[in-house]
């Protein structure tokens, strides 16, 4: 039986390797498929196929049996399954599949790019296993890159899609806000920027009959406030008009929270002058986002608060003709 020497540093190294190289694939494969997923289940699914490969290595040096199992073609197909369980799972049987074929597909190409790798950089006997899957993973984000834009997208994500909380009456809600450089909304009453939110986004902060009376008036009914005028959220209620291609005029219906917090980055801004309004239907079609933030609310808030008292005192301004243009 031929001996081998098996340094611990060297198989160390190839485990984090391969590891990262299983994280990366289902990474892209959850982003070509916009399918939702954790960290914590990435790194779970990598780590089943991290384990097998640690397996699979000691069989190839007899320290173990079953190297015929391990690389039976039947095993591979196996353990890939229960890692995209460990990671996507619970989703439909179609889901599922479509999910496969995508690991599957991506999978291929990046490894065969690294088996090549590790050959032209090793000899026949010796490749440089390391190498191989080093040029995998960065085959695996060109592809995921070059077919669906997925490294562009989670940039444009991270720059232009921020988390805010809006609170009312002592609730919250906490939502995702795209960076909307057409939201030049306006409260015609008091100028201040508007924030556009998804309806079902906002409501919870309302109880059931507030609620009820914020659909209806969303809906065209408008008259319906009447039987609320006495009432704290009707000081608070909006109209806020807008122009956009197709609609040469409309009425969003908004109110005025008790506060609003934007997280950019690390930093906090809040928020005390402006105005949420709502919209009926969904925003985005896949649901990244539920609201849209006008830029103007990223600056300083004392420097956004001065610019608002000047306007409210006299100053010129088109602002007062509230828009979105698309």
């Amino acid at each position: 039986m031929p001996g081998y020497i098996i340094y611990i540093d060297a198989l160390i190294l190839r485990l984090a390797a391969n590891f990262f190289f299983e994280f990366i694939l289902l990474w892209a494969t959850a982003e070509a498929t916009r399918s939702r997923t954790t960290r914590l289940r990435l790194a779970l699914g990598a780590l089943i196929g991290t384990l097998h490969h640690l397996l699979f290595l000691l069989s190839s040096y007899s320290l173990i049996p079953f190297y015929g199992l391990l690389r039976f073609f039947p095993t591979l197909l196996v353990v890939s399954i229960i890692m995209v369980l460990a990671t996507f799972y619970p989703a439909n049987k179609g889901k599922l599949l479509r999910i496969l074929a995508y690991f599957y597909g991506i999978g291929f190409l990046s490894a065969g790019a690294g088996m090549a790798a590790a050959y032209i950089f090793g000899t026949e006997l010796n490749p440089q296993s390391t190498v191989g899957v080093l040029v995998s993973i960065a085959v695996t984000l060109i592809i995921a890159e070059l077919g669906w834009g997925v490294v562009q997208r989670r940039i444009y994500q991270h720059l232009y899609q921020l988390p805010i909380s809006v609170a009312y009456n002592d609730k919250e809600v906490c939502l995702t806000g795209l960076i909307d450089t057409g939201n030049h909304l306006k409260d015609p009453l008091t100028l201040q920027p508007v924030i556009v939110v998804e309806q079902n986004a906002v409501l919870p902060l309302f109880d059931p009959q507030t609620a009820a009376l914020i659909q209806e008036m969303c809906s065209g009914n408008l008259d319906a406030i009447t039987d609320y005028a006495n009432t704290p959220i009707a000081m608070r209620l909006r109209m806020v008009p807008f122009h956009t291609i197709g609609v040469q005029s409309g009425v969003l219906i908004g109110f005025k929270p008790d506060h609003i917090l934007i997280r950019q980055h690390k930093e906090q801004l809040p928020v005390t002058n402006a105005i949420i309004a709502i919209y009926q239907h969904q925003l985005d079609p896949n649901g990244e986002y539920q609201a849209l933030l006008p830029p103007e609310l990223l600056e300083k808030p004392a420097a956004l608060t001065s610019r608002v008292k000047s306007i409210q005192g006299g100053e010129t301004s088109h602002a007062a003709q509230s828009e979105r243009e698309a």
